[in-house]
């Protein structure tokens, strides 16, 4: 995730926090307080945590699965690096 993406998602999600807690901005609540009192976990380690939940299927499957061939195969060919 790109870390543009990841601030966007976590001022929304801080956001929403106060939303449900029923804060306003001039209260001047801080996030973790906030996160504690829902008892809730930052979206994006959620959303780490599904990525390398997914990444931990795809290294037990067996070698010969269509999958885990995608993880080890190598294109060739001549690729051109762009400048900028």
């Amino acid at each position: 995730m790109k870390v543009e993406h990841e601030l966007k998602l976590d001022r929304t999600e801080v956001s929403m926090f106060r939303w449900m807690c029923g804060f306003s901005l001039k209260e001047e609540k801080k996030c973790a307080e906030l996160r504690q009192l829902l008892g809730l976990d930052p979206v994006s380690l959620v959303i780490e945590k599904g990525r390398l939940r997914w990444f931990g299927r795809v290294e037990h499957k067996d070698d010969a699965d269509w999958i885990k061939c995608c993880t080890t195969m190598e294109v060739g060919g001549i690729t051109q690096r762009r400048t900028l």
